[in-house]
């Protein structure tokens, strides 16, 4: 299998003879059949595919105070690096004078709550009272046999026994006149008896007069006076309702704003603590500290005690050693040919000696320029995962490596150096060597690599060609047009 090197003949001393021109034999080398290994060369860094990114969680960022040297060995929940805290720590001990002063409003309201319901049930409950009362007074007065028919009949009866006594009286009266008329009587006691008399009619003339007081003018002026009451207690019981309820409310209101105050200053002392457990940076994971510097050419963002960090900026991360990649550049003319999971062979620069196998896991889908700012030149990035990681290599990220990407094997193929094939006119040429005579030839290519083309026709195995095709062809070409070939 030719993956290196070719029997090169040498004609060093040698001289054409035919053209007129004596110059010197070119290098050449021999066609032969063997099979052809296509590849892709590159070189590229070594990178973990798996890393646990630490960013900085402290909104608005703050001063790094500490860090552990980058390169060191950390396991799971061990302290790495330390932001500093002072200002976050009295901003916490301002908030807890907040929250206490927010959670005393609250035992205040709720006070008031307790107070302001206690206040509604008694107001209520007396203005139901006055407004009862009132209904049974009313009720009382003008029910059958109620509080007026009794004073009524109390009335007619006493109007009643007025007039019997009345009756009584005159009878009396007409008696004790006819005794004195018969002698027998005293005139005073006539005298007693008109007096009697007169007050009988007095009585009675009153009891008329209650009578007719109370029927005609007392039954409306007391029904009018109770309903008045009823209405006004009804009145007076709505006011109270809506008033202590409104009182309520608002205690209510109070309680529920002082609640929200202080479940907001309690929130946001939660914050600030949480904001303070981020300024404590430990390792999630096993691993090696690798510092995140995204500035190359300056000390500003550079992961180093004393640095500002910003809210989201990348600190370190944790890369796992056990699953490696390389990161490289495809270029655009030889990205075509790369496919996933072919397999490559890789050599670390910090391992000459040690060959590791991987294959292709990824191709970028965007070109990216490859040289610097201004440069046309387009590369694809490219990875390729390794297929086992030494434990005893040492290896680690940045280290350069070169990659051999497989493309095909092609067995029995013609093979002749690239150096020995040229193009003129889009066909592709050879120059043959035999003795001293160099024939041009057409030929057909098919498959190549860094250093060997397939010649699919137009060439035996065993047949010498020229190693400075390109040279001869371009001199062809002045001479045919007068122009070279960049021209």
């Amino acid at each position: 299998m030719l993956s290196a090197g070719i029997a090169v003949g040498g004609y060093y001393a040698y001289k054409k003879l035919v053209g007129g021109a004596g110059k010197d034999m070119p290098l050449t080398a021999v066609a032969v059949r063997d099979e052809l290994v296509v590849t892709v060369t590159d070189r590229g860094e070594l990178e973990a595919v798996d890393a646990v990114n630490v960013i900085c969680e402290l909104e608005g960022g703050g001063k790094l105070v500490s860090i552990k040297p980058e390169g060191t060995r950390v396991t799971k929940g061990e302290l790495v690096a330390q932001i500093d805290t002072d200002a976050l720590t009295k901003l916490r001990n301002e908030q807890r004078a907040k929250l206490e002063t927010a959670q005393g409003k609250v035992l205040e309201f709720e006070s008031d709550l307790t107070q302001a319901k206690s206040r509604q049930a008694t107001e209520d409950a007396k203005a139901e009272k006055t407004l009862k009362l009132a209904e049974l007074a009313l009720e009382a007065y003008r029910a059958p046999k109620g509080e007026y028919e009794n004073q009524l009949q109390r009335l007619k009866s006493a109007l009643e026994l007025a007039r019997k006594e009345l009756v009584e009286a005159e009878e009396d009266l007409d008696f004790t006149k006819e005794q004195l008329k018969k002698g027998r009587g005293e005139l005073t006691a006539v005298k007693a008896k008109e007096l009697g008399l007169t007050q009988k009619r007095f009585v009675v003339n009153s009891a008329e007069g209650d009578l007719n007081l109370v029927e005609n003018f007392s039954r409306k002026q007391k029904i009018t006076e109770l309903e008045f009451n009823f209405n006004d207690a009804k009145r007076e019981l709505i006011s109270t309702e809506q008033a202590q309820a409104s009182a309520v409310k608002k205690a209510e209101n109070q309680l529920a704003t002082a609640k929200s105050s202080a479940e907001i200053e309690g929130e946001t002392l939660k914050r600030v603590d949480k904001q303070i457990g981020t300024c404590t940076i430990t390792a999630p994971s096993d691993g090696m500290v690798l510092y995140v510097n995204r500035r190359w050419y300056g000390d500003e963002g550079q992961i180093r005690p004393g640095a500002n960090l910003q809210h989201q900026q990348p600190i370190f991360n944790l890369p796992d050693f056990s699953k490696m990649r390389v990161n490289m550049k495809v270029h655009e003319a030889l990205v075509k040919r790369v496919q996933l999971e072919q397999t490559a062979a890789i050599k670390l620069d910090a391992l000459p000696n040690q060959l590791l196998s991987g294959k292709v896991t990824k191709i970028g889908t965007v070109a990216q320029n490859d040289g610097g700012w201004g440069s046309r030149v387009k590369a694809y990035e490219t990875q390729v995962t390794l297929d086992n990681v030494p434990s005893e290599a040492g290896l680690k990220p940045g280290m350069t490596a070169e990659v051999k990407i497989l493309i095909r094997k092609v067995a029995d193929a013609v093979l002749v150096p690239v150096t020995a094939v040229a193009e003129i006119d889009g066909q592709r040429v050879v120059y043959v060597v035999r003795g001293y005579v160099i024939t041009r030839r057409d030929v057909t290519i098919g498959q190549e690599n860094e250093q060997y083309v397939q010649v699919l026709t137009g060439l035996e195995v065993g047949e010498a060609v020229a190693l400075d095709a390109r040279s001869r062809s371009a001199a062809e070409l002045k001479k045919a047009t007068g122009k070279t070939a960049a021209e």
